[in-house]
């Protein structure tokens, strides 16, 4: 520790010494950086959340452009009055379906509605079987063929239900785009055109689903998300202006954030890394970590410089070397604990754990290096730029913590957390993982992408797939009795699960053609006796088709085909059910032929997730809290450093979750990022407060325990507070945001806060008195560091 010592004496006499190279050298990289933004790529990409080492994973990658792809759109056009069997309201599915093909990285084989060939109608008489497309290339010209239209819908298994309502009062177009042309910001507002464009906007009303429109939403309030944000900065910067009453108190601050950001993102830009609109809030998070130690900085150096003895320069230098020590423990803790995230192998996350790591390492130059560089320049530290004191509001609940630890309530302290951290534990148990609502947890439930999200699921089984595969074992496997039966039975059997509202395979195709042949008696709707018929069968639907309109189902050589399953939701519980029950009925039910292999689409790539987050977040979690007991370690030098500092930590996480279980907000992969870097929230305050006392000590070795204590509180505390309220303050207009993600992000980055300084303020003191742990209590003068006499206490800590 002396070395430590030392070398921040060191480093804060240079640093002050040559205050105007540290300046103009972080100048000049901060401007390096800033250019380099030019290239920063703002945009959310769907391959960032795939885990793609997992199992349902590599299954959707081999099946995405046949069985269903991850980006897919689902429009709903529904008639305003009576059914969709009339000219206007056909027109209109077919001018969607036909202008979707011009909208940029459409698949344009993958496109599906009532107007496109890929629907189909089988009829068979006396003259022969003839398969042709349900309303392509034209309309019906007269009621005839509308009633024929009509009848054939009614008939048609896979597209009555599963394309057009069974009210008859609405039709589905279904889109699929290639990956790797999907743009979210160019595919959301060009559907939006089509539709816009509508001619018939009185007699039908059109709704939108699906992960491009979501993340095109997301896109959609980028400028209203950089809005608030700068808002909620401002808000900040007022308070710190009100409170501090100087211009060193708001700008300084201002300044550690942006060069902080500045170089974090020029990092990213480097790197090639695109910045997700998602993780904005985690972004200010760590801005906020740069205010927090800058504030601390500033609030020592006027204890030392405003009203005392020692000049702006010397004060500066010496703030610099007291809390060098718990600042850079706190960014050590802090980075280590970000970096644990990268465990999760989800390419974002490991995007964020990089940034942010890199991120809160840059405030040891932006905060604990400029910061005093900076205050050294102060000529006269006594005056204020305006006469509104509200240092009552703080040293009120200042004056609170004292009693307590004066008083013999700093002996029910442990007890009564304990009792707490009990509850709060058991009602966090009950988080959620993954989604925990209806609708897209990103947006509102009144939102419009949600309102037509629960239309859609209201008026077909849902709106969004999961499927599983059939791998034979040779070619036309898929036609085999035994293998089409188990997809009827499998399909059967999924569909007593109320969340899934229907499903389709090749099987259903065989047992509609079969039943066609017979006239449309409902008895023959059964499968072929042998591969053979099963194959003509299918060579009767394929008459006059094109190759790939099976795709959905099986390949061209019949060796692989899925079972689609449709969804009303995909909340966390619904999808670990979902798997549950798939893996349940093929473990009892084997298949010889062909294996079977879960899941795909884009809920089996949640579903995926969702597992990792159960799993691997819990070990992330766990080695995040063993970096910050190792920082404490390494530091200090007491095993029993590391278990203290890791109360604070436990506290605002265990509040937390606790806070997410109760307001239904679940862990997502949305939510990870702000989540993941929460662990290091619940330390830093708590890591000012201690070393506030430990540094009493170190200089008065024989002062009263309670007196490094109080005057910890009237010091550091007073930082703490501080940069509490004003940061959980500013954060309270994240609750205006459109994207409901932002807004519950917002809450609980205030809360958080909020539970982390109240309990170094009220906790931790207590706790230290009562315990007296060595590392804190016992030692004396350090033989190397420089003795600064006395520190000064300016009245309001005394008091």
């Amino acid at each position: 520790m002396n070395a430590a010592m030392n070398f921040a004496a060191r480093l804060s006499l240079w640093s002050i010494r040559h205050r105007l190279l540290v300046c103009v050298v972080v100048g000049l990289i901060t401007l390096g950086f800033a250019i380099s933004l030019v290239n920063l790529d703002i945009r959310t990409r769907f391959s960032d959340m795939v885990p793609h080492d997992h199992p349902y994973v590599k299954v959707h990658q081999k099946y995405q452009d046949s069985f269903a792809a991850s980006n897919r759109v689902t429009i709903l056009v529904k008639a305003r009055e009576g059914d969709i069997f009339r000219e206007d309201v056909l027109g209109e599915v077919r001018r969607i379906t036909y202008d979707l093909q011009q909208v940029e990285g459409v698949n344009p084989m993958q496109i599906t509605s009532l107007a496109s060939k890929k629907l189909k109608r089988v009829n068979a008489s006396s003259e022969g079987i003839e398969t042709r497309p349900l309303m392509w290339p034209d309309l019906p010209r007269d009621a005839q063929q509308m009633r024929e239209l009509r009848q054939a819908v009614l008939n048609n298994p896979l597209v009555y239900g599963l394309y057009v309502d069974r009210d008859l009062s609405s039709a589905l177009i279904q889109v699929d785009f290639y990956d790797h042309l999907v743009d979210y910001a160019k595919i959301f507002p060009q559907i939006e055109a089509i539709l816009d464009a509508s001619p018939v906007k009185d007699q039908v009303s059109l709704h939108l689903v699906g992960e491009p429109i979501l993340y095109g939403w997301v896109a959609h309030y980028l400028g209203e998300t950089v809005g608030i944000a700068m808002l909620s900065l401002a808000a900040m910067l007022i308070l710190l202006f009100v409170f501090s009453r100087t211009w060193r108190g708001t700008v300084l601050p201002l300044i550690a954030g942006m060069v902080s950001a500045i170089w974090a993102l020029g990092v990213g830009s480097l790197l090639g890394y695109n910045f997700d609109p998602l993780v904005i809030v985690v972004a200010f998070i760590i801005t906020a970590r740069a205010f927090s130690h800058s504030v601390q900085l500033i609030t020592r150096f006027d204890d030392l410089a405003v009203g005392g003895s020692i000049e702006p320069r010397k004060a500066a230098e010496q703030t610099m070397r007291e809390l060098f020590r718990p600042s850079m423990l706190g960014l050590y803790a802090d980075a280590g604990a970000i970096l644990c995230v990268i465990l999760t192998p989800i390419p974002l996350m490991h995007k964020v754990a990089i940034i942010g790591a890199i991120w809160v390492m840059t405030i040891a130059v932006s905060a604990v290096l400029l910061t005093p560089a900076l205050l050294s320049y102060v000529k006269r530290p006594e005056g204020y730029v305006h006469p509104v004191n509200l240092d009552g509001f703080m040293q009120f609940v200042l004056a609170g913590a004292k009693w307590m630890v004066r008083s013999r309530a700093r002996y029910w302290v442990a007890p009564v957390t304990l009792v707490l951290l009990g509850g709060f534990m058991f009602e966090a148990t009950r988080i959620n993982v993954g989604d925990a609502s209806d609708g897209s947890p990103i947006l509102w439930q009144d939102s419009a992408f949600n309102r037509d999200s629960a239309l859609i699921n209201r008026l077909y089984p849902g709106s969004e797939q999961m499927f599983v595969v059939l791998e034979g074992k040779e070619l036309d496997a898929m036609k085999t009795p035994e293998v089409l039966d188990w997809m009827l039975r499998f399909s059967r059997y999924m569909e007593r699960q109320s969340e899934i509202g229907g499903s389709v395979s090749l099987a259903d195709i065989v047992i509609d053609i079969r039943r066609n042949l017979y006239e449309g008696n409902p008895r023959y709707g059964e499968l072929g006796l042998s591969r053979m018929e099963n194959g003509e069968l299918i060579s009767f639907y394929m008459q006059g088709a094109d190759p790939d309109d099976l795709t959905q189902f099986a390949d061209v050589q019949f060796r692989n085909a899925a079972v689609t399953l449709f969804f009303r939701d995909h909340k966390g519980d619904t999808l670990r059910k979902a798997t549950h029950y798939a893996n349940e009925f093929i473990r009892d039910n084997p298949l010889e032929g062909a294996e079977v292999k879960l899941v795909g689409g884009v809920l089996g790539i949640i579903a995926a997730v969702n597992e990792i987050l159960l799993g691997d977040q819990i070990e992330a979690t766990a080695l995040a809290f063993l970096v910050v007991v190792l920082c404490c370690l390494a530091v200090y030098r007491s095993s029993v450093s590391g278990i203290f500092f890791i109360i604070p930590v436990l506290i605002s996480n265990v509040v937390t979750f606790a806070f997410m279980a109760w307001q239904g907000i679940g862990m997502s992969i949305s939510t990870l990022p702000v989540v993941a870097l929460g662990i290091g929230l619940g330390v830093d305050y708590a890591f000012y407060i201690v070393d506030s006392m430990k540094e009493y000590l170190e200089k008065n070795p024989d002062a009263d325990p309670l007196d490094a204590v109080l005057q910890s509180l009237g010091s550091a505390g007073r930082g703490v507070l501080l940069t509490a309220f004003t940061l959980a303050a500013g954060v309270l207009f994240w609750s205006f945001s459109s994207l409901r993600f932002q807004a519950e992000m917002g809450m609980l980055i205030g809360l958080w806060l909020m539970v982390s300084a109240l309990t170094s303020l009220f906790v931790m003191p207590s706790l230290a008195l009562v315990f007296k742990p060595k590392f804190i209590f016992e030692h004396g003068q350090t033989k190397d560091a420089p003795i600064c006499g006395r520190i000064h206490q300016p009245e309001h800590i005394r008091n």
